[in-house]
């Protein structure tokens, strides 16, 4: 696979997580949690994999690298934070979490995009 392949493929992968994230806020903000939806699940199944095996698919080792670069998700327990969701929890210290995890996503699919439009230059 060539370079731009790999960036390409890589950056939907950041971008259909960055989507799932957005959805479950929208969610949980618009209903308050009340209504148990397949991206809350998705994601909160994604969280859990970070806590107990992030190498197990590449949308949770793209979260686990992207979350190690930044000073915050680092320090979140994010297990604690799939519990919340599940039970549609849509606090103000939730949302805050799930929205750094969405700019941190957001910054490096626009570090791959670059990326992306580098390989083809070479």
């Amino acid at each position: 696979m060539s370079d731009s392949g790999l960036y390409t493929h890589l950056y939907v992968q950041l971008r259909d997580c960055a989507e799932l994230i957005d959805h479950v806020i929208i969610d949980l903000e618009t209903t308050g949690g009340a209504a148990g939806t397949r991206e809350r699940e998705a994601l909160v199944s994604l969280l859990r994999t970070l806590h107990t095996a992030p190498a197990s698919n590449l949308s949770a080792t793209l979260l686990a690298n992207v979350l190690r670069e930044t000073q915050s998700g680092g320090r979140a327990n994010w297990n604690e934070i799939a519990d919340a969701i599940d039970k549609g929890d849509a606090s103000p210290a939730v949302i805050g979490r799930l929205e750094e995890l969405a700019r941190a996503l957001e910054s490096e699919r626009v570090d791959m995009h670059a990326r992306i439009h580098d390989s083809h230059a070479r």
